[in-house]
């Protein structure tokens, strides 16, 4: 089960430390004499034993990569030439190198022990060359301390014990890498969204071979971009169905279709069009959802979520400055009629807009009559965009979204509460 392929992952992502016994134990059960335990106790802070990952673990981890690149067949790649991707810190971490024979290849680095030669160093990527440093209060700068000149890319666990190389001259296997970032960085959420690829038969890349569809929509604030491989019949469903979706009904490159070669040279189809099967497969796989501004009609409840992130709320930021929201989510449930009829009137007379560059952090969730939900994301900062669904963009008149805010004062009490206490 992926579940238990992934466990051993989310050691990496916390620090992979064990913590060692503290010395905590009661009066009673230390053994200690009286003129002991009056003594100056001391305090300070003990470093936790680092625990490294066996062999065992860290092939399980390479094999469990290795699942979501089936593009790929990989074989070991000589020890030395793995190892010099660590440069001047390559005693300090076991590598594990694996290539193909068409040029992909990528390296693991495993932390030996506790020595930690990455500790409190940032990494940049300068003019294409990776370096570590640190910062020089005395001199106001950074100064370097490795140099990584066999990589062309470098990827790390928060705390530096597991890295992921490209070595120079060789070709990124996207997905992999990918799905090194979900597992060992993204926590029990990283490996839920993993296993939902899996399960999905979706992938975080574009496939090499055959047609797909690009499927990007909205994940709390962010977008999520997805990849739905499709057969040959498949392709032939999408391009032979002749009821064409508006754009504005999935949102302009909301849903993308690259045929594959066969198709292409064959049917020349019209890939700027999306017809209704190929966004069947889009709702389908990627959980993808469209809302039209008809939907907006016999709302009967409606909750505004600030989600966790870095966000202002209009009329409570004037200066442009932000709010760490990271980890508070604060909410309200509106079921006022009148407030809830004029909502509908916004949202309903909004027109077709494009994408910007605003917060859209406001998740409002709409229950209608009938029981079914919608999703509303407003931005945050005054501007008059919003995302209706998935990915369909649309613009209210000035001022419009704000008083949407304004329809949830306690929520609005409670972000400005967090203003004052920055202050």
């Amino acid at each position: 089960m992926l579940a238990v392929g992934m466990s051993v992952f989310l050691f990496g992502c916390s620090a992979a430390f064990v913590p060692v016994d503290n010395g905590s134990e009661s009066q009673a059960d230390s053994g200690k004499t009286e003129a002991e335990e009056t003594k100056p106790v001391d305090n300070s802070k003990k470093e936790p034993a680092y625990d490294p990952l066996s062999e065992a673990e860290r092939m399980e981890i390479r094999n469990e990569l290795e699942t979501f690149d089936p593009d790929h067949s990989y074989q070991n790649m000589d020890p030395e030439k793995a190892a010099t991707c660590g440069g001047d810190i390559a005693d300090a971490y076991e590598f594990l190198g694996r290539e193909t024979e068409d040029g992909y290849g990528y390296v693991l680095g495993f932390r030996r022990g506790s020595d930690d030669p990455l500790k409190d160093l940032s990494i940049y990527s300068i003019d294409d060359v990776i370096e570590a440093e640190k910062w020089n209060e005395n001199e106001n700068i950074f100064e370097i301390v490795y140099t990584f000149e066999n990589i062309c890319e470098m990827y790390y666990t928060e705390s530096k014990d597991i890295l992921f190389f490209v070595p120079t001259g060789m070709e990124e296997p996207e997905e992999l890498r990918k799905a090194f970032e979900y597992s060992l960085c993204g926590g029990d959420e990283g490996v839920r969204y993993l296993e939902s690829v899996k399960v999905r038969g979706v992938r975080m890349s574009p496939p090499e071979d055959g047609g797909y569809l690009a499927v990007r929509r909205f994940v709390d604030a962010d977008v999520l971009e997805e990849y739905v491989p499709l057969t040959m019949d498949q392709e032939k469903e999408i391009i032979h169905s002749d009821e064409i979706v508006e754009p504005e009904t999935y949102g302009i490159d909301g849903i993308v279709y690259t045929p594959s070669p066969e198709i292409y040279e064959s049917e020349d189809p019209d890939v700027d069009e999306i017809t209704v099967p190929a966004l069947r497969f889009a709702e389908e796989r990627c959980e993808f959802q469209t809302v039209r501004v008809e939907d907006m009609k016999e709302i009967a409840s409606a909750k505004l979520e600030m989600i966790p992130g870095h966000g202002a709320v209009a009329g409570y930021a004037e200066t442009g400055d932000s709010v760490d929201l990271e980890t508070t989510r604060i909410s309200e449930t509106l079921d006022d009629p009148i407030l809830l009829k004029r909502m509908e009137e916004i949202l309903s007379e909004a027109a077709p807009g494009d994408a910007g560059k605003c917060p859209y952090n406001g998740i409002l969730m709409l229950t209608k009559a009938d029981g079914t939900q919608v999703t509303v994301r407003l931005a945050s900062d005054g501007c008059d965009s919003m995302v209706y669904g998935s990915y369909s963009f649309y613009q209210a008149a000035g001022g419009e979204v704000a008083e949407i805010w304004d329809m949830f004062p306690e929520m609005k009490k409670e972000i400005a509460q967090l203003y004052i206490e920055k202050e």
